[in-house]
């Protein structure tokens, strides 16, 4: 179709037209109706997940740990000299294992499964004590469900006495042993 404006109308006509289309396409490359924006404000994990410096937080922690099946975020909870243990009732003994045994059989248990779920229901009575601001002996109840992949269940409830431990006050809990009450 022949241009049948005078030449300096047309010109601007198309200056306009390149420029405002510049405009446009700025403003849609930086505008992408099919991604979300970003949150301009980051999230703070330990308002996510539980704050490991408050004891209240450290239960927080190991439960998201569960929920999220994270072995990783789990064994941020143990200290280095961990120790497991369980009444093995068959044999009438106390079984015992270390940190790296603890996180390989975790490992194992949230690859299995399709959820977990756990519950810290209690503080059993006067064993919540804080004895310094490096050690406190804490027991607590708790309930427990599994599903693995296979569709197959588990759900049971029991205490566990725990010693947390950190180096200085502001230090993140984290636990020395595990004495496991479990009724599975």
């Amino acid at each position: 179709m022949p241009d049948l404006l005078p030449p300096a109308l047309s010109a601007r006509r198309r200056s306009r037209m390149v420029g405002g289309g510049l405009a446009v396409g700025a403003v849609l490359a930086g505008c992408n109706p099919f991604a979300p924006g970003l949150d301009d404000m980051p999230t703070d994990p330990n308002q996510l997940l539980g704050n490991p410096v408050t004891v209240r937080g450290f239960f927080d922690r190991f439960r998201s740990a569960y929920q999220l099946r994270d072995s990783t975020l789990y064994g941020q909870l143990l200290d280095r000299r961990f120790t497991f243990t369980y009444r093995d009732f068959a044999a009438n003994v106390d079984r015992t294992w270390n940190r790296d045994v603890e996180i390989s059989t975790t490992y194992k248990l949230f690859r299995a499964a399709r959820t977990a779920n756990l519950q810290w229901t209690q503080y059993l009575p006067t064993t919540d004590t804080l004895f310094s601001d490096t050690l406190v002996y804490v027991e607590r109840s708790f309930q427990l469900s599994i599903e693995q992949r296979d569709n197959q269940q588990f759900q049971g409830a029991g205490s566990a006495r725990l010693v947390l431990v950190r180096k200085q006050k502001g230090d993140p809990w984290r636990m020395r042993s595990w004495y496991d009450r479990s009724e599975f």
